[in-house]
């Protein structure tokens, strides 16, 4: 059949929205300091998906608002959330917890594309649904709202673009079948940055951030480990085995999130890693940075901060009649081998050597001299 004006205009429109994103989001590549590197000159994500809105507007139609939702594989977070309005962006984070219940996300349309994979349409001509965000955005003005799910290749975790339009009519159905159109070719960039945060994330969660950054950089291969040098603290708590025979069924692991809690607190500001838990203990280590003086300071200081936080811990507990937590920390300097020990199946990214094996029994004698931390 023979293409129609609307056909001709429409691939030119598909057309420069695929060459703005190939510009803007990729880059180019190129070597930096002597290091091969890609990505030259491209847009952070935010302001790429900014531009791509006002492509968008300039391109297939005036738009009012859009919005671009994404859910990520993060323990502390479900996902982000940009939204464009009239040229302004903002970006909300959503926590994961309690999520799947709040009411405002069982009353929206997203829940409705989320549960069903479909696209949600709303019309000022419709009757009002009992959705929050319709309702907020119906009275600012808005005629038309249209959100789709994204066809991502992963679609284990949902992923939404949502357009809508203030003008009196709306959107036509040419307009709204381009952006449609326009919204798929924006996926496999977001389906990009998604895969890279939630590898990021992932790997920052297990193994720490230095490690992760190390593994994703690729160093991944058994036996690749790097001399460093490195403060390095033990931690153990008293008193354990007899804790878990007193305690109901889940009530130990309850317990001990909180406590990690709080000494990974002390120990990220201090810039430290934990590189692994061990029952009721952790190793956590400190490269050198800024000098071995600075680096034992830090070290130190985070033990101090795993008292102080452990107190406010304990205080939380005595009020809510459980026991006072009690632990021994050791601490040492010293060069050790960091990266893949393990086997063909499966690998863990630690820190192994002397000073470790010293560092571990600096924290038993801690039971002996009956003092928190030993350096």
């Amino acid at each position: 059949m023979p293409e129609t004006d609307n056909d001709l205009a429409a691939e030119r429109i598909y057309g420069r929205l695929a060459a703005w994103l190939a510009q803007h989001a990729l880059g180019e590549t190129g070597t930096v300091d002597g290091h091969h590197t890609n990505n030259l000159g491209a847009l952070e994500f935010s302001d790429l998906f900014a531009g791509y809105c006002q492509l968008i507007d300039g391109l297939v139609c005036p738009l009012w608002r859009a919005s671009l939702g994404l859910e990520v594989l993060n323990p502390e977070l479900s996902g982000s959330q940009l939204i464009w309005i009239e040229g302004a962006l903002s970006r909300t984070e959503i926590n994961r917890a309690g999520m799947s219940t709040r009411e405002d996300y069982i009353k929206s349309p997203i829940y409705v594309v989320d549960t069903t994979n479909r696209p949600f349409r709303w019309r000022h001509t419709e009757s009002m649904p009992d959705m929050e965000v319709i309702q907020r955005l119906a009275g600012r003005g808005m005629t038309d709202y249209f959100v789709m799910p994204l066809p991502f290749q992963d679609a284990t975790r949902t992923s939404t673009m949502s357009v809508a339009s203030n003008r009196p009519g709306g959107f036509s159905d040419l307009e709204l079948e381009r952006l449609i159109v326009a919204a798929r070719i924006f996926a496999p960039v977001a389906e990009r940055w998604v895969l890279r945060h939630i590898a990021l994330d992932l790997l920052a969660h297990y193994l720490g951030r230095v490690p992760a950054e190390r593994v994703y950089a690729g160093q991944i291969e058994r036996g690749d480990v790097t001399t460093i040098e490195a403060a390095i603290l033990i931690c153990d708590m008293r008193g354990f085995t007899a804790m878990t025979d007193r305690s109901g069924r889940g009530q130990i692991v309850a317990l001990l999130n909180r406590w990690f809690e709080r000494i990974g607190a002390a120990i990220r500001a201090q810039q430290g890693d934990i590189l692994k838990f061990m029952g009721d203990g952790l190793l956590a280590v400190f490269p050198l940075q800024d000098g071995r003086g600075a680096t034992c300071d830090r070290a130190l200081d985070a033990a101090l901060g795993a008292i102080a936080e452990t107190d406010a811990l304990n205080a939380e507990l005595a009020a809510e009649g459980g026991a006072a937590l009690r632990f021994g920390i050791g601490l040492h300097w010293g060069e050790v081998e960091f990266g893949n020990i393990g086997t063909r199946e499966r690998l863990d990214f630690t820190v192994i050597g002397p000073a470790v094996n010293l560092a571990s029994r600096l924290q038993e004698l801690t039971k002996s001299l009956d003092t928190p931390i030993l350096a």
